[in-house]
């Protein structure tokens, strides 16, 4: 299982540089590019704490400028990575409350599913924004990263 997480998570810091590199090159700052990007780095942060029974430091839809969320999406991928490649198991249950103070458990494999499978999301909505802008997203598809 560690191996799956360690692939899923380098495919995720390889996906959301390619996104940031194109993030970074715009000429003029998207809100709505920059408010999903943000998002994504920000749940990165706020899952990666749950998962190592710390308070949330960052809120879910936390905006920065384009330095800071390249910068945040970096430093939270690569910690991601980190985490999984320490872990010595991904079946047990972390406790932890949501955004809204609601309490719940969930496993640490489902949690990293989550993460992974949340990112790709998002990133989907930032390829449809760019396309609107004439701007050609990068192939970011998991068959892309294998290859």
């Amino acid at each position: 299982m560690k191996a799956h997480y360690q692939k899923l998570f380098a495919y995720n810091t390889w996906a959301n540089d390619r996104f940031a590199e194109v993030i970074g090159q715009m000429k003029v700052s998207d809100t709505e590019i920059l408010r999903l990007f943000s998002h994504i780095a920000n749940a990165q942060v706020i899952w990666l704490e749950r998962l190592q029974d710390q308070y949330n430091t960052v809120g879910v839809w936390d905006e920065y400028n384009t330095e800071k969320a390249i910068e945040m999406a970096k430093e939270s991928s690569l910690a991601l990575e980190t985490f999984v490649s320490q872990a010595e198991a991904f079946d047990n249950t972390v406790v932890y409350k949501n955004s809204k103070g609601h309490q719940f458990e969930t496993g640490a494999s489902d949690i990293l599913t989550h993460v992974a499978n949340h990112g790709t999301h998002h990133r989907g909505q930032i390829a449809t924004l760019l396309r609107k802008k004439e701007i050609t997203p990068p192939a970011s598809d998991f068959i892309f990263f294998v290859r």
